[in-house]
């Protein structure tokens, strides 16, 4: 288990920059021949990144190394990339690192609103979001034509707190996580087009 300060989403790429003695262990073993380089990246609730004794989330999402470099001083650059959410079931030992018993967490397709509407809202927020931190949004952004990934993708990418990423990530059906993220990213253009206006 990697306890971090960001929500992560299936199809989410994240890099990671690794240093500490306790992940530097984590590294090893997941570099290992036979090892299927996947761990699992989950939201601290409260306190830090570095250094443990924070409190962490229950749902959590198993990432893939894509790549990793190890530097000169035995810190690590990884690349990884979310496959699938996990619902965290007891925490264990964080000796040498982090770990968990985990089950898989399904999200049920129930339907839910037009994903062309929200993947608008989505756009909408990300251009606002860039002009107000002087930055042009890309325009060749492209996303999965796979309904599943697609609702990911604009989860993962959509301009919100960390908090109301993660109780987008906690979803359980189609239905719940467009509502979720509709509502939070309403709130956040009202804050968006208030600050810009």
């Amino acid at each position: 288990m990697f306890p971090i300060g960001s929500a992560v989403f299936p199809s989410q790429v994240v890099p990671l920059h690794i240093f500490e003695p306790r992940y530097l262990a984590l590294m090893e073993d997941l570099m290992a021949p036979g090892s299927d380089a996947t761990f699992a990246m989950v939201l601290i609730r409260r306190g830090h990144e570095v250094g443990g004794g924070d409190a962490r989330c229950d749902v959590a999402t198993r990432v893939e190394i894509l790549q990793a470099e190890e530097f000169n001083d035995g810190r690590w650059g990884v690349v990884a990339a979310g496959v699938e959410r996990l619902d965290v079931v007891e925490w264990l030992s964080n000796d040498p690192y982090p770990r968990a018993v985990v089950s898989p967490r399904s999200v049920v397709d129930n339907g839910g609103s037009s994903l062309v509407d929200l993947e608008a809202l989505v756009r909408e927020s990300l251009a606002l979001a860039a002009a107000q931190r002087g930055v042009d949004m890309p325009e060749d952004l492209a996303f999965s034509a796979d309904p599943h990934q697609l609702l990911d993708q604009l989860s993962a990418l959509s301009p919100l707190t960390e908090f109301d990423r993660q109780r987008v990530l906690e979803a359980s059906t189609t239905t719940e996580q467009i509502t979720r993220l509709t509502t939070a990213l309403d709130e956040k253009l009202l804050l968006l087009r208030s600050v810009g206006e």
